[in-house]
């Protein structure tokens, strides 16, 4: 049994169902499916880091090095002390702003925003403080993936020392900025053991740690999907987070941190909204409308968000099967691709699952979608025809 299926047995279905693939479709690894931005930002990275392979120098280590001057800074507002918002700007133009733009020049404007709008007092200055940080870590789930790319092609490349350190620029991004977002979301969701993201993205590190030290590439791009897809996971558990948080408040008339609050919904969403657009575009813009701080906060409804989102992932799900059903045996490969895709997206919404169906029947869901990958991977079309049939009928249910 490999590494990754004996991993992911112990979690949960979802792990399971992960292991079984060697890449994500839509970040594939090893693949031509990855964005243009995130393959120039993973050759900017070799080329700008050729010359000495050390984590210390790494053009990464900077970047969090500068993420972290600019949040101890923007902090001082909490003890009602003067920031300077100078330092703030100069810092991120000089070590962040053009790799931003690189990836996604949305970022780039949510943050130069933020800095100004902070600058000038237009905004409130927490509001303008979630911003900058919001959409830093937008930026750093985006170069994440490319990094998570960089190692693949460094290894392809045969070199190792670089493929390595661009993976340990993978685990300081995951030390640095992912963890701290998911224990919150593990706190808040009272997510433990199988269940809790903080494990299940360590878990998948250790992984893909393993695999590389291996040099066994396809089960890298096995496991890195447990660490991406964990992180994805909390940013939108983050933003659906404070959707219920502003209810709760506008419902107990504690209305003073209300833009506060969509602030930090709109900046998580920003790292994954491109991808759920993808799903279901009318829902993944209504999210946008919802949460953009030029809108009413008192206008957000935790169910209406929450059925977006499972609006969202079901696009998404339901377009995976149908390319799955389109293809034929000689796309077996791509086929498993597919199937692999849609089993993660169902798995990322097992909690509004939980609340409509119960906990048997969602295990039941899940139970047919371990057999229609395995149909698929069979080559067995009637089985996978039927098992599709099945969970997307359930699906449907659950979010009309």
């Amino acid at each position: 049994m490999k590494k990754s299926t004996m991993l992911f047995t112990s979690i949960t279905l979802a792990a399971t169902v992960l292991a079984a693939c060697g890449n994500d479709s839509e970040n594939a690894a090893n693949t031509g499916s990855n964005s243009q931005e995130q393959t120039n930002s993973a050759s900017q990275s070799s080329e700008t880091q050729s010359n000495d392979m050390t984590i210390e120098n790494a053009v990464t280590t900077k970047q969090v090095e500068a993420y972290q001057k600019m949040l101890d800074e923007l902090n001082k507002m909490k003890e009602n002390e003067e920031v300077d918002w100078d330092l703030i700007e100069s810092t991120y133009s000089s070590e962040l702003k053009s790799a931003v733009n690189e990836i996604d020049n949305e970022f780039d404007t949510f943050i130069t925003t933020g800095i100004q709008a902070g600058k000038s007092g237009e905004l409130d200055q927490n509001v303008a403080r979630q911003m900058i940080d919001k959409g830093t870590q937008s930026y750093f789930y985006q170069k994440q993936k490319s990094l998570q790319q960089a190692v693949i092609d460094a290894k392809d490349a045969k070199k190792d020392e670089e493929a390595m350190l661009h993976f340990e620029e993978v685990k300081l991004l995951t030390e640095k900025v992912f963890i701290p977002t998911a224990e919150k979301r593990d706190s808040y969701y009272e997510l433990e053991g199988d269940s809790s993201l903080v494990e299940n993205i360590n878990n998948g590190l250790s992984a893909q740690e393993d695999a590389l030290s291996e040099g066994d590439m396809e089960n890298f791009a096995v496991t890195k999907q447990v660490t991406d897809k964990s992180i994805y996971k909390s940013y939108y558990l983050a933003a659906n987070s404070y959707a219920e948080k502003i209810e709760e408040a506008v419902n107990s008339g504690e209305t003073e941190e209300l833009q506060i609050m969509q602030t930090e919904a709109l900046g998580f969403y920003q790292a994954i909204k491109g991808s759920l657009s993808g799903g279901d575009e009318e829902a993944a813009q209504k999210l946008s409308e919802l949460f953009d701080i030029s809108n009413d906060p008192e206008a957000i409804k935790a169910d209406e968000v929450s059925n977006l989102f499972e609006k969202a992932f079901a696009g998404k799900i339901k377009g995976y099967h149908e390319k799955v059903a389109e293809l034929d045996e000689n796309n077996l490969s791509e086929g498993k691709e597919a199937a692999m895709e849609a089993n993660v997206f169902l798995k990322a919404i097992e909690m509004p699952l939980m609340e409509t169906l119960g906990e048997e029947e969602t295990n039941g869901v899940y139970e047919d979608a371990q057999s229609w990958f395995d149909a698929v991977s069979n080559n067995d079309a009637e089985e996978a025809n039927k098992l599709s049939e099945q969970i997307l009928t359930t699906l449907e249910s659950v979010v009309e």
